[in-house]
């Protein structure tokens, strides 16, 4: 079975084990893979980004390699993650070990994953960031987000009523093109701007809550204007980073006193907001100089999404929005309590096992 380009290792052998009408472990074991071993971090809580990735020492590999009919190479290339593991020595024998991804996994196009496996199970992918957009499909790959550890019903945005967002994704790829690693400078501080910006946004500000609207189609405005925040901003964070890659000066000139500095002029007119005029938006300094000699844009297969860390904890906006999940059961100590009333043998909790990012528990 043919792994898609980007899928995590976890995705890929759960695909593998479906084909054969089993369960993860039970394939591991029909191989002779080891229960897998888990680190300490995966066990306690974390990001609401991060995924519990599948780490395979070289025996597992050729194990699953040779299971699944595909070349050793062939896997390398298509799975990022695929032969990263870590432990020193590498045992001679079957190994495996369940770690924090290291970089951010999303599920990837629900019509793209169709066409290509014929089944409607997602696929994770550490899709680079040039990626995140589907234009075919008018689809933005938002990733999984949870509240208070509460999955939340939302991994995409419909781009289907924005076309300025896909218009920007192609002014995104020809800005690659042309200016290499030039841009993604200009990307990172135009991102970390327009980021700040959306959160300190003035009431006058009706161009992001607007089409927050549209990409959730009217419901629940302020959880997608938190949740699709990199889509409600990019129209504006590809036409900043447009506008330092051409115009690298521009952010070294000085201020002259009792006047508003030209950036913060020039950016205001650009974007068509007034309120970017205010100094306070901006900071003192700023980071790296931009170069502005053109260069080849690297191969995306080695450029992972860099807008979330694995272990960031989230917009504090998610926490805010008053999203009521569903009810959940009572937890295991209130339970063996309920029974310890009631007269009944009961069991200590055993604290939280590890699983991988669907939910598939490795018994």
């Amino acid at each position: 079975m043919a792994p898609m380009q980007w899928e995590t290792t976890t995705s890929y052998i759960q695909r593998l084990a479906r084909r054969h009408h089993l369960t993860t472990a039970e394939l591991l074991h029909a191989l002779g893979i080891p229960r897998p071993q888990a680190n300490k971090e995966c066990t306690q809580p974390h990001g609401p980004y991060t995924s519990i990735e599948l780490y395979l020492n070289a025996p597992s590999r050729r194990l699953i390699a040779a299971f699944a009919g595909i070349s050793d190479e062939h896997l390398a290339h298509a799975l990022p993650e695929w032969n990263r593991y870590r432990d020193k020595p590498d045992p001679q024998s079957a190994r495996a070990r369940l770690r924090l991804a290291s970089a951010h996994a999303v599920p990837g196009c629900p019509r793209c994953t169709i066409t290509r496996t014929g089944s409607p199970h997602p696929v994770s992918q550490y899709l680079p960031d040039t990626r995140l957009v589907c234009r075919p499909h008018h689809t933005w790959m938002l990733g999984r987000h949870t509240l208070a550890g509460i999955p939340l019903p939302i991994e995409h945005a419909d781009l289907t009523r924005t076309p300025e967002i896909l218009a920007a994704h192609r002014i995104h790829m020809q800005l690659l093109r042309r200016w290499g690693a030039a841009a993604e400078h200009a990307l990172t501080l135009a991102m970390n701007l327009t980021e700040n910006w959306r959160r300190a946004a003035p009431p006058e500000e009706r161009i992001w809550p607007a089409r927050a609207r549209r990409i959730g189609n009217n419901k629940r405005a302020r959880l997608w204007y938190a949740l699709a925040r990199e889509a409600v901003t990019y129209p504006e964070t590809i036409t900043l980073a447009q506008f330092f890659a051409h115009h690298p000066r521009a952010l070294h000139v000085l201020e002259r006193p009792g006047h508003t500095h030209p950036l913060h002029t020039a950016v205001a007119s650009l974007l068509g907001r007034p309120w970017l005029e205010n100094p306070a938006l901006y900071p003192d300094r700023f980071g790296d100089r931009i170069s502005y000699t053109p260069g080849r844009y690297p191969h995306a297969r080695e450029r992972w999404p860099r807008r979330h860390s694995p272990y960031d904890p989230g917009p504090i906006e998610v926490t805010e929005l008053g999203y009521q999940p569903p009810p959940q059961p009572a937890s295991s100590h209130v339970q063996e309590r309920r029974r310890d009333r009631k007269g009944r043998k009961s069991s200590p909790n055993t604290g939280v096992e590890p699983h991988l990012s669907d939910g598939t528990m490795l018994d």
